[in-house]
């Protein structure tokens, strides 16, 4: 019984405060968070870092002779030779 009289009593307006400050500082917190996340200009230098990083990985790759990484490569330039063949051959029609 004792534990709900203490949970039934009455706060004081200076706990209710502090509460309400403490709950407004973590919003603030989260907000913050979320606004960082959602930024496009940061999601942009992301995904530029990103990039940049997947492009200097493959250029390490193919520098070292890694086969998957010379299979992209040739797979690429079949590809753009492919294309402008294709495009060559449309010309001449």
């Amino acid at each position: 019984m004792s534990g709900e009289s203490e949970q039934k009593r009455k706060r004081t307006a200076a706990e209710i405060e502090a509460d309400l400050a403490a709950t407004r500082e973590e919003l603030t917190h989260t907000v913050d968070q979320l606004s960082q996340r959602v930024d496009p200009r940061r999601q942009a230098q992301e995904a530029k870092e990103k990039a940049q990083a997947g492009v200097t990985s493959f250029v390490e790759g193919l520098k070292s002779g890694d086969p998957k990484a010379i299979g992209i490569a040739g797979a690429a330039a079949a590809a753009a030779l492919a294309i402008v063949g294709l495009s060559l051959s449309r010309r001449k029609k």
